[in-house]
């Protein structure tokens, strides 16, 4: 159920005072006291993105917390002003002139000698700039700093203003929690116009599969969204692989049971609870005549398209090497007598094609403009099709489709081709995507939006420079799908392997752990290379948010999602 958040209007801001700035103090954890001081030197000068500062004496008590990622708040020695920074690299110095010399100070090698001498060490951090509450753009004087309080993590990621107030022109949907260094605990939270429109629009989830949890902070967002959203809007799912997605409508006891999720649920105002009244669909089996193939046990609905569900979607059908102007010509003329002739089933299109070439003499070799060769060939794709998409397309008798008209606020459908080949689940998850596109389209719309989640996004549109109707379509969604509302949520392990034009056109992108030959290619350029340690390591449960208006990445952490895993499922004996 969404929540009821009231935003004043530009005019109600007319009407009343603006509220009072907080004090300088109130972004900062003055508790823990100041944890270094910033310089700025000949050589390494602080600039207007990025800032240095050495860790304070005291380290021994800090030091350990302070890590890649963290925050912290830089406060100018005259009070005037705060700058906010995420800490990119540490690097530690000392007056030791080589290897060598420590060496042979610690007697010639033996590294239980203590040496009297106290030897100068300091840790220097090098942060960069996120935001600053004079919202100047300027490098960074002398100054303490701090770690920031909760309210200070929320400025300088742009989700509040200099009074505590939300700036966010749409709800806030929570994606997580950060945890800094010091123990803070902040909300994260993205734009709602920015998430599904129409701002911005679409999300990517990328990492090594098992180890990014991608799936499991898939489900949490989107519960997170169906919770927090102000507009109407729908979800629809595809199962690709395996049981992931086919009991989110059964309780998950692992996140009962584990303290801090249930915290983290909530701290982020989310039912706890899973995605109660999904719809389970799934391709006919042939063998089976209710039956469907599923591995889900429990209620499945089936579907299956006869000819006049199937026809705009057969040309997508056939190789690109075989569809030519001669098939092209042959299949229009088919199309025509489908459309104007009682061919209602695909047995009697397939009936009608045969008696056609059964016409063809020695002397004539030509029908409607087409050679015989060409009919034959096309009689044996349309053959073929049936079988090669096996439970999708009915030869006989009446199709049932998905009900995608019947989509409401709310609805959750969940679309399981995990048992179709990868012929078939472009087949599916194309036409789905077609339909979605013209309901999203229609003048008689009542959805504010429909969010698509597909896991193996690289599959349906691969990167390089080959265009598949698909992959085409695909990237019209990602370019427009904000202002139709049509949301593309993805996953894959590799970003990289995705169609560069989807990926940019994503407002928000999460980063699971994550391969070094990944990480060199263009898609995380922008990280520093303890950016990417960090990434190589990242445990499961936490991910590397960049979101369009995050001034920069931000690590989070999500709980258990709220169902089940389907690989963990136990049917009640």
């Amino acid at each position: 159920m969404a929540t009821d958040v009231r935003q004043q209007t530009i005019f109600d801001d007319a009407k009343q005072p603006a509220p009072a700035p907080l004090q300088t103090d109130a972004f900062l954890n003055v508790g823990t006291g100041a944890i270094g001081r910033t310089v700025s030197t000949k050589f390494e000068p602080n600039t207007s993105s990025k800032f240095l500062f050495w860790l304070a004496k005291q380290r021994e008590k800090v030091g350990p917390s302070l890590e890649i990622g963290n925050i912290v708040a830089a406060k100018s020695d005259d009070e005037a002003d705060v700058t906010f920074g995420t800490i990119v690299e540490m690097r530690a110095y000392s007056d030791v002139d080589s290897f060598i010399a420590d060496y042979l100070s610690h007697n010639f090698g033996d590294a239980t000698i203590e040496v009297p001498t106290d030897v100068s060490e300091v840790v220097v951090v090098t942060c960069n700039v996120m935001r600053n509450l004079s919202l100047k753009t300027k490098p960074l004087g002398r100054s303490q700093v701090f770690f920031p309080s909760e309210v200070g993590i929320r400025y300088a990621y742009g989700i509040v203003d200099a009074c505590g107030q939300t700036i966010f022109t749409g709800a806030a949907i929570p994606i997580g929690v950060f945890e800094n260094g010091d123990g803070t605990v902040a909300n994260v939270a993205v734009d709602e116009d920015f998430v599904i429109g129409p701002e911005g629009a679409h999300l990517n989830v990328s990492g090594i599969s098992g180890l990014a949890s991608k799936t499991s902070a898939v489900q949490f967002i989107i519960k997170s969204l169906l919770t927090h959203t102000r507009k109407s809007i729908a979800v629809v799912m595809f199962n690709v692989k395996s049981r992931d997605l086919l009991y989110i409508d059964q309780p998950n006891s692992r996140t009962v049971d584990d303290a801090w999720s249930k915290a983290a649920y909530s701290k982020l105002a989310i039912a706890l609870e899973p995605f109660q009244g999904a719809r389970f669909f799934a391709p006919a089996n042939p063998n089976s005549p209710q039956g469907t193939q599923s591995l889900r046990s429990l209620l499945t609905e089936r579907f299956q398209w006869d000819l006049q569900l199937i026809k705009n979607d057969i040309p997508t059908l056939f190789d690109a090497d075989d569809w030519d102007d001669k098939m092209e010509g042959t299949w229009y003329r088919i199309r025509e007598q489908i459309e104007t002739t009682p061919l209602i089933t695909y047995a009697n299109m397939m009936d009608w094609i045969e008696k056609t070439i059964e016409r063809a003499t020695s002397g004539n070799q030509w029908l409607y403009g087409q050679h015989v060769a060409t009919w034959n060939k096309m009689a044996g794709r349309l053959r073929s099709f049936p079988r090669s998409y096996k439970g999708l397309i009915a030869t006989a008798g009446k199709g049932l489709d998905i009900p995608w008209q019947n989509l409401k606020r709310g609805d959750v459908y969940v679309v399981d081709i995990q048992m179709l080949t990868d012929r078939g689940k472009k087949l599916v998850f194309g036409r789905a995507v077609r339909e979605l596109s013209d309901l999203m389209e229609s003048e008689h719309k009542q959805l504010d939006a429909v969010v698509v989640f597909v896991d193996e996004l690289n599959k349906f549109a691969p990167g390089g420079n080959v265009r598949t109707p698909l992959k085409s379509r695909l990237v019209d969604i990602t370019s427009r799908g904000r202002s139709m509302g049509l949301v593309l949520v993805g996953a894959e392990q590799f970003a990289s392997s995705v169609e560069k034009e989807i990926i940019e056109n994503c407002s928000t992108y999460l980063f699971g752990r994550t391969e070094a030959n990944e990480l060199r290619s263009p898609n995380y350029a922008a990280f520093s290379d303890e950016i990417k340690t960090k990434l190589m390591m990242l445990p499961q449960g936490s991910l590397l948010a960049k979101f369009a208006k995050f001034p920069q990445p931000i690590f989070v952490r999500f709980p258990f999602p709220p169902c089940t895993p389907g690989d963990q499922y136990k049917a009640t004996p």
